[in-house]
């Protein structure tokens, strides 16, 4: 998939009739009846659901077939499979060749979208009167834990034009709650989809890249609810994901400064030449983070004891990331459940 270089003209605000919904899964049949539930039933239905599945070998494809004919509410619910596991990367953009919508609106298959939240970013877009188009539009959210409720609120990002502009400045990345997205098939064709380039950080990648087409931004309002579980893509990719992040971090600032971007191998030069401390107080932060997700993911899941020793493993590395966790979780306290 190439790039082009010119940013199409802005498509048509969403409707019903021009929004697909792409689903990636892979062997997830006990939680992607509620995302495909959540879809459906949304007060602003898409034309379709695509639900591409990464080679699974549990009941998935029975399952999306027999919801297909029984709870689809009258939406087209389609099943594609890759021809061999190939990853989210090819799975999403399989699932987004063979829909035909104008508008791609995003969902992992054990996330779960509020009621209404199709229809408020089809009004945000339809009425949004920036100076600069929008070319990706998220939401805020909340976390959840595997059953469903809500542990804390899931605030990322910019919310207005004026915090893109900030970003772009500044060279920083963009963080959007990926199952939120919507965007419009031309700006994804311009910008070639999504990539392995930045490995497991493809999603930011994705959204530094539409940024150069238009604004990136989220409403302010918890319209997707992202489940935090053990065995998670979130989880499972960690390590090769901030490892990206760390070559996208650096290139986003280069961009800023009009300097040219570095290839993975000049980027592992360059980091291995960094001074012994600034790369253990790195390394350290990055520990950190991922002991603390992997201990709040025990905790929220009902692993108590285990969750608290990788925590207290977290709080050591970095306490600042420990300290904001908690914060957010007590105010999560009494959301209540996902509704589906």
């Amino acid at each position: 998939m190439t790039a082009s270089t010119d940013p199409p003209p802005p498509p048509a605000a969403p409707e019903s009739a021009s929004i697909s919904a792409i689903v990636p899964t892979f062997n997830d049949v006990g939680r992607i009846g509620d995302a495909l539930r959540a879809i459906v039933g949304q007060t602003l239905a898409p034309a379709e659901v695509v639900v591409s599945d990464d080679g699974s070998d549990d009941a998935t494809e029975q399952f999306v077939r027999e919801f297909s004919e029984r709870e689809a509410n009258g939406v087209e619910v389609r099943y594609v499979r890759m021809d061999s596991r190939s990853g989210v990367v090819a799975a999403r953009n399989r699932g987004i060749a063979e829909s035909r919508g104008a508008w791609i609106a995003c969902c992992d298959s054990d996330d779960v979208w509020a009621p209404t939240k199709l229809e408020r970013q089809a009004t945000f877009i339809r009425d949004w009167s920036g100076s600069r188009r929008i070319a990706l539009l998220g939401t805020h959210g909340y976390n959840m834990n595997d059953a469903g409720k809500v542990i804390s609120p899931a605030v990322m990002g910019p919310t207005t034009q004026e915090d893109y502009e900030a970003i772009r400045r500044a060279g920083r990345i963009f963080f959007v709650i990926h199952s939120s997205v919507m965007y419009s098939r031309a700006d994804y064709l311009a910008v070639g989809g999504y990539t392995t380039e930045y490995g497991a950080a493809d999603d930011f990648h994705f959204f530094c890249k539409m940024a150069e087409l238009g604004v990136v931004l989220n409403l302010p309002e918890p319209l997707v609810y992202y489940r935090k579980r053990a065995g998670s893509v979130q989880l499972a990719r960690f390590w090769d994901q901030q490892q990206g992040l760390l070559r996208l971090t650096e290139n986003e600032r280069r961009r800023a400064v009009g300097q040219a971007p570095l290839g993975s191998q000049e980027f592992a030069a360059a980091t291995a030449a960094a001074s012994p401390w600034l790369r253990f107080k790195r390394g350290r932060r990055i520990r950190g983070m991922y002991y603390y997700r992997l201990g709040a993911t025990d905790m929220v899941n009902g692993r108590r004891l285990r969750g608290a020793w990788k925590l207290a493993l977290a709080g050591l590395m970095d306490g600042r990331r420990l300290r904001a966790g908690i914060r957010g979780a007590l105010q999560g306290r009494g959301s209540g459940t996902a509704s589906t």
